[in-house]
């Protein structure tokens, strides 16, 4: 499938729908229901669904949505599990990973046969965000409240160790070469990363204002952080130098970045202006803007399978 068939998936949390953006029309050409105030999302390997966390309370449902056929399928209920946030899937694409945040615990859902198989608690306080490891073994978690990392161990779901960060740890993602997590705490204005070999603070970079997601270029040298202000920014880090590079000026609250399949442009949800900023990677420049509806958040590449 080449790069100029995909489609920009966007939620929005504060209208319950999910956008389908053709991205060089800069347009979105279908909407569909979600559960009530969308968050994150993941997509099936084979490209026919998708799956996103329903956060408002109790927020115990993730929506499944039928991509090819643009409908909203199932909602399932994940029980005692609430504020159902984070979204992460396996390697091999069989089990999907939510944060049930305030519950302190990571929801695993089997996606062979859309059940709840099990809660695994993190050991921390307000767990947000959930990354899975490249190689599937591993587990981590952004604890807020705790300030901390959780890592597990997936299988068993064991605790492995908790890696201290700073205030409001929230945003997470591996670098490229998969040696490092970096953490973003948005309290603290500041990027912990995280040796993954060692599971130690190896640094830790200043990111004034509020950090809040991460997203890493194709090549991995440069880190996109969204800036989660009224005045919002979208922060380019050099990877290797761990020094900022450029700030470039987006949209109110901004929440969500994607590159582009092609690594041309970068996409930033703004959640507060009711807008996704496309920014030029060439220039880092704002090159466009459009409207998905009220409240954009998580945004997903998906790509439509050959029927």
């Amino acid at each position: 499938m080449s790069a100029s068939d995909a489609i920009l998936l966007v939620v929005n949390k504060h209208e319950d729908t999910m956008s389908f953006v053709a991205p060089n029309a800069l347009e979105s050409v279908a909407m569909v229901a979600t559960g009530h105030d969308p968050h994150e999302m993941v997509i099936t390997p084979d490209q026919r669904r998708a799956y996103v966390s329903n956060y408002a309370a109790p927020g115990n449902t993730v929506s499944v949505i039928d991509l090819v056929n643009r409908e909203h399928i199932l909602q399932i209920s994940t029980l005692s599990y609430a504020r159902i946030h984070g979204a992460a899937i396996s390697p091999d694409g069989n089990h999907a990973y939510f944060t049930a945040g305030q519950t302190g615990y990571v929801v695993e859902i089997d996606l062979r046969t859309d059940a709840v198989t099990r809660g695994i608690p993190t050991h921390g306080e307000i767990s947000h965000m959930v990354v899975v490891s490249p190689d599937g073994e591993r587990l981590y978690t952004a604890n807020i409240g705790s300030r901390n990392v959780s890592v597990l161990a997936r299988e068993s779901g064991d605790l492995i160790t908790q890696v201290p960060c700073d205030k409001g740890c929230e945003g997470l993602a591996i670098t490229r070469d998969g040696k490092a997590l970096w953490a973003a705490n948005q309290d603290a204005g500041n990027i912990t990363i995280i040796d993954r070999e060692t599971h130690t603070v190896a640094a830790t970079v200043d990111c004034p204002g509020v950090p809040l997601r991460i997203k890493f270029t194709a090549n991995g040298g440069l880190a996109l952080v969204t800036s989660w202000r009224a005045e919002g920014e979208l922060v380019v880090i050099n990877v290797d130098a761990r020094r900022e590079v450029k700030r470039v000026r987006v949209g109110n609250q901004p929440i969500g970045v994607e590159t582009s399949p092609d690594g041309r442009r970068a996409f930033v949800s703004n959640m507060g202006s009711d807008e996704v900023h496309v920014i030029d990677m060439a220039t880092l420049s704002v090159a466009g803007k459009l409207r998905t509806g009220a409240g954009p958040d998580a945004m997903a590449w998906w790509h439509p399978p050959q029927q």
